[in-house]
């Protein structure tokens, strides 16, 4: 009994600010705060001792009834090291970015002049750039790179490709502008900078329109166009003769001819196939040819290139013929 009412004194001395706090911060709080919240250095000692905390970094304490998620790990980080911020695959995990690295480390990037230590399950990213704008600095107590940093950072983690999808998705779901990726390009991209090569790689091959939707219908445009085949993205809408609109996903305008990428479940299932046909006969009612890729085409991506280019051809000797009879 006399231990059981020593353990309930010491939790006790956890304020209902500092619960605040910690659930506010991901079980994580620091000792000002924690003074701030009324818990003083005796007291914390105890709840220490009493396993009811730990110390995970200098100043940064963990309350042991939560999780060390992902993210509690990365709040701790930013809140010892405040001048840094999370970045790289761990930065697009937590903003739900696609086509990430496996990777255990928490990927953090410092000032090049802070002397810190090897922290283990932490890759320490050191910078000699880092502007204010380059860090958001969360509610949680996470400090993350911000959209256009983070874009950046990742060109060194992954390959042409992903890079690739990664930026459009940023643009697409409208994490940041285009404007906002030219700045830091212009600002960041250096020979010797990790990185450089690809980031500029990426803005300088974007598919013409807007941005693309899915990581699928990158590879496929991108393909497409590297055999010549002139596809704009998101651009192009038909005024079908039903008094419905169609925006086609990948598109060449002056020959009539476009690409739907079909990868969502439900055009797998007879409502979405019979809704997709109708799509096409009302397409074709003004003139309109469109090839549908699906998620089985996808995995064999050169062969539907060869397909899709074949059948471009085709379409461009159809028109050219069109042309001229009528011409």
């Amino acid at each position: 009994d006399t231990i059981q009412g020593d353990f309930m004194a010491t939790l006790a001395s956890l304020t209902d600010a500092a619960m605040q706090s910690f659930h506010d911060h991901h079980g994580m709080s620091t000792t000002s705060q924690l003074r701030i919240d009324g818990v003083s250095r005796r007291a914390r000692d105890r709840l220490v001792d009493a396993g009811i905390l730990e110390h995970v970094h200098k100043c940064v304490y963990h309350i042991t009834s939560t999780p060390l998620t992902l993210e509690a790990r990365c709040a701790a980080l930013s809140m010892a090291h405040p001048s840094g911020f999370v970045t790289g695959p761990t930065g697009g995990k937590i903003r739900v970015l696609r086509r990430m690295p496996t990777s255990a480390n928490i990927h953090f990037s410092i000032p090049h002049t802070l002397g810190l230590a090897a922290i283990e399950g932490v890759t320490l990213r050191r910078s000699t750039i880092v502007d204010r704008g380059d860090i958001q600095r969360r509610a949680d107590g996470i400090n993350i790179a911000t959209p256009w940093r983070l874009a950046f950072d990742l060109a060194a983690d992954l390959d042409d490709m992903d890079h690739a999808s990664v930026v459009e998705q940023i643009l697409h779901d409208q994490h940041c502008g285009i404007g906002a990726l030219i700045v830091v390009g212009r600002r960041l991209v250096h020979p010797s900078r990790n990185g450089s090569t690809r980031f500029l790689a990426t803005l300088v091959g974007r598919v013409p329109g807007g941005p693309l939707e899915s990581h699928p219908e990158v590879v496929i445009a991108k393909m497409l166009r590297a055999r010549g085949v002139p596809v704009v993205a998101q651009t192009t809408w038909l005024d079908l003769p039903n008094g419905s609109k169609a925006r086609i996903d990948l598109s060449v305008p002056h020959v009539c001819w476009g690409v739907e990428i079909d990868v969502h479940p439900d055009h797998l299932f007879l409502r979405g196939t019979t809704a997709d046909k109708g799509r096409d006969r009302q397409a074709h009612l003004i003139g309109w040819q469109i090839e549908r890729v699906t998620a089985l085409d996808l995995l064999d991506p050169e062969a539907i290139v060869d397909e899709l280019v074949a059948l471009y051809v085709v379409r461009c000797d159809e028109q050219a013929a069109l042309r001229g009879l009528t011409g």
